[in-house]
């Protein structure tokens, strides 16, 4: 199709790249102030968990009708309800003040986020050749990266002393950037309506949730969803609590923003060079490295010693930014898959993995509350490990249909 080397093809990714900076603003913003909320709302850790939890519940039984409605309503609509979502969330949380009024503010980004998640692989799909997806896939996933790093950076060293310690003003300030995104999405919509009309919609797709449940015939695509599963309950129980767990190693809380913000800016060197690097028929392999890294670097974060806390945050980083965008590239490959039912896949990829996202915040919590976050930690190097055992699994079950050398 011309329109996968229409020139509009990159203001396109590009406002798409700010939605899913807003989503990365809005999921990281509260990490860096967790201990400050927890105190003035008056909530446990596993409480706080919960909180921190509420968008996954609501992203896990929103994610596979998502994909139907962007088939019905295209790429362009159902990314613009995105984003009036996902700042709409930002926006309430700086006035609840009890945590039935928190937990239902950040449950709203849970309508928001699946839109956003199903949406970038299908526009990625649409917009590029075979040649370009790696490329612009992981593009696109340094948009949250970025977005969690500003967050974490400027939360507690730039914003928090600017607004006299108000946890209210600096998530207020993150809540108006998200809601210019808004602006520029329907800019660039509009625009494309113009010079490439046609692409905003698959007319031959197939219905989102028949889609669904003829993928899951599938080994391959069932052993993809439980690794997703594990893949979100590590990054989730992460996003929500690193900066917590390098606090409890000694650390002030800006420097531990910082940190974090460190570790997720190295994600976004992985995203961008990472996919392109790792030839199709190495994915599954490198996947299972990936967790396999995972599993040693969060072991590394539960031993004394700053040393081994360095390490550990720099693998993670670095690991990070490759997981989402090569997993999302495998998921294109897997028997059945194909652009007609790339909607119905991607929802069932982010309902399966927000399975996971929704159990990881409560648990790490929960066991905080126990242990520590050493007890956490020692759940997540659990999980990170039978990740890897999966990826291995999944090459295995593929092993009799050999990946091609491009997506369909």
């Amino acid at each position: 199709m011309q329109h996968r080397r229409h020139p509009y093809r990159w203001v396109m990714l590009s406002a798409l790249w700010m939605v899913y900076f807003a989503f990365g603003l809005a999921v990281f913003s509260m990490a860096p102030l967790v201990e400050t909320i927890r105190d003035d709302l008056g909530l446990s850790k596993g409480a706080m968990g919960t909180v921190l939890a509420a968008w996954p519940l609501v992203y896990l039984v929103a994610a596979l009708p998502s994909g139907a409605m962007i088939d019905r309503l295209g790429l362009r609509r159902s990314l613009a309800i995105a984003t009036v979502l996902i700042s709409a969330s930002a926006l309430l949380r700086t006035v609840a003040d009890s945590f039935v009024a928190m937990f239902g503010a950040v449950a709203v980004f849970g309508l928001g986020g699946p839109l956003v998640s199903v949406g970038a692989p299908k526009l990625v799909s649409v917009w590029f050749d075979d040649e370009e997806r790696a490329l612009a896939m992981g593009i696109t996933m340094t948009g949250p990266a970025i977005g969690g790093v500003l967050a974490l950076v400027t939360a507690n060293s730039v914003l928090m002393p600017a607004f006299d310690q108000s946890w209210r003003a600096t998530l207020l300030v993150y809540a108006l950037v998200s809601a210019a995104v808004i602006a520029i999405w329907l800019l660039a919509a509009v625009v494309a309506d113009r010079v490439a009309p046609g692409t905003d919609r698959d007319h031959d797709a197939a219905p989102g949730f028949s889609g669904a449940w003829g993928l899951l015939r599938h080994r391959a695509v069932q052993l993809m969803l439980v690794f997703a599963l594990g893949m979100f309950f590590y990054n989730h129980s992460l996003n929500g609590w690193l900066p917590t767990v390098i606090e409890d190693q000694g650390f002030s809380s800006s420097v531990a923003g910082y940190l974090a913000g460190t570790v997720t800016a190295l994600g976004i060197f992985g995203a961008l060079f990472g996919p392109r690097a790792i030839p199709v028929s190495s994915r599954i392999a490198a996947m299972a490295v990936i967790f396999a890294a995972f599993g040693v670097a969060t072991i590394l974060l539960s031993l004394d010693g700053r040393p081994a806390t360095f390490i550990g945050l720099t693998v993670i980083g670095f690991s990070k930014g490759l997981a989402v965008p090569v997993a999302l590239l495998v998921m294109m490959q897997l028997p059945g898959v194909t652009q007609r039912n790339m909607g119905a896949a991607g929802g069932l990829f982010f309902t399966a993995g927000e399975a996971g996202g929704v159990a990881g915040p409560i648990l790490f919590g929960v066991l905080s509350d126990i242990g520590g976050s050493t007890a956490g930690l020692i759940l997540l190097t659990g999980v990170t490990l039978a990740t890897a055992a999966l990826a291995l699994l999944l090459r295995s079950a593929m092993s009799s249909a050999p990946l091609p050398t491009s997506h369909r």
